[in-house]
């Protein structure tokens, strides 16, 4: 009984710490992960040095664009730069979807990161669903979201 009590008491700590996540932009806005719900919602982690991670920035640019009515999408740079620096870069790069300021994968309890590029999928109620590794299209963007 103890062990079940345990161990749905943990569960919900995670899942509400999901909840209590405030994303911030580059641009400095806080954005509550609740205040998402509705919308699939992507987090790709990149690196500047990482070239299949700029070969899907073009990808991901295109899919963001297609999709805005049904996903939020945010880049966050692994490099560990300076805000300034990471703006530049972005205008740079021609990044054209929010970038996060802070790393979420711990207020979201994402456990570690295999490597860049990576890509957290979670579903229209706020529930993790996928993380996918290596460079997205699309097409492999597309069938993620498909419920």
């Amino acid at each position: 009984m103890r062990l079940k009590i345990l161990i749905t008491g943990l569960f919900l700590l995670s899942v509400t710490a999901s909840y209590a996540a405030v994303l911030t932009t580059l641009n400095g806005e806080k954005i509550p992960f609740t205040s998402l719900k509705g919308k699939w919602v992507l987090i790709n982690y990149w690196a500047s040095w990482c070239q299949p991670c700029l070969d899907e920035i073009k990808e991901l640019n295109q899919f963001y664009q297609l999709n805005k009515d049904k996903i939020y999408l945010f880049a966050v740079n692994f490099d560990e730069l300076s805000n300034h620096e990471q703006l530049g870069l972005i205008k740079k790069l021609n990044i054209n979807y929010p970038s996060l300021a802070h790393d979420p994968r711990a207020m979201l309890k994402l456990g570690d990161l295999r490597g860049v590029p990576a890509t957290f999928v979670f579903d229209p109620a706020g529930n993790f669903r996928e993380a996918l590794y290596g460079g997205q299209t699309i097409n492999s963007l597309k069938k993620a979201i498909q419920g």
